[in-house]
């Protein structure tokens, strides 16, 4: 019985580390969106390395297809100015201010990127696929819009949880080893369905990375690329960075370190699938 009461517990644990959790993030300032938006590389807060580049190439592609009234400039003209800059990593970037990344891509519109979760987790009744991100799009120094998406897809094996805790409560040996059997059955299917993906889309958790990057320009405020007067402004804007750039004069203010920071809360959005 004892032992029961522990497994019981286990399985009850799991459950409640399930619920949503709340989240906090900086509001932002109210401005205009930007017209031409460069995807920065990711600042990956996992341990996943290679998770971190497919991530970005995921969110680019789906900003291609739907550019959502963004100018979206290609990611290896990115990297090539920010490398003759000196970064080659996204955890660089906080060394140097928006508005100097504007000036060094030549561009209005930043979208940083934190990747804060990439998780894939099997258990013998409880399995979950879950990735994270933090969006930051900035228009020159200006936070426009910030915003955590989390997408988790928790399965739960109720089935087999309830056949394996009744068949150790009544003694139904029988009953015991079907929950027991189809627990195993369900780590199998989950570890077949990770190779699979990977073998199909170089990672294991490419659908949740998708799912978050939909999420993303659902949310997204929509692009000023189609106003051709702010695209002119901002153009001169660039050209007006470059040119005090070349004169050796600074382009950034002591103002633009006094940043008002409020929180506002979000929560996570779970997809669970019950056997």
């Amino acid at each position: 019985m004892k032992k029961y009461k522990l497994f019981l517990l286990f399985i009850l644990l799991i459950f409640i580390g399930c619920t949503p959790k709340q989240d906090f993030v900086l509001k932002a300032i109210p401005s205009m969106s930007p017209a031409k938006l460069a995807i920065l590389p990711i600042n990956n807060n996992t341990n996943d390395v290679a998770g971190g580049f497919i991530f970005r190439e995921v969110v680019y592609n789906n900003f291609e297809q739907n550019n959502h009234g963004y100018d979206i400039q290609d990611l290896k003209k990115t990297d090539k100015l920010l490398n003759e800059a000196g970064v080659t990593d996204g955890g660089q970037l906080q060394f140097l201010r928006p508005i100097e990344l504007s000036e060094i891509l030549g561009v209005d519109g930043l979208l940083y990127t934190d990747l804060d979760e990439l998780d894939f987790m099997t258990y013998p009744y409880y399995h979950t696929r879950s990735v994270k991100g933090t969006f930051y799009l900035y228009n020159f120094e200006k936070l426009v819009w910030v915003r955590p998406i989390r997408i988790a897809i928790k399965y739960f094996g109720i089935s087999s949880a309830i056949n394996t805790i009744s068949g150790a409560v009544n003694g139904d040996s029988d009953q015991l080893n079907d929950g027991m059997t189809q627990a195993g059955i369900d780590i199998a299917i989950h570890q077949g369905i990770k190779y699979a993906t990977i073998a199909g889309f170089n990672h294991e958790l490419a659908p949740e990375m998708a799912l978050v990057s939909k999420k993303l320009l659902d949310v997204i405020p929509r692009g000023s690329g189609s106003d051709l007067v702010y695209v002119k402004k901002s153009e001169d804007e660039v050209k007006y960075l470059r040119e005090k750039i070349s004169n050796k004069e600074s382009i950034v203010t002591d103002e633009m370190y006094i940043e008002k920071k409020e929180k506002i809360e979000v929560l996570e959005e779970i997809i669970p699938i019950f056997n």
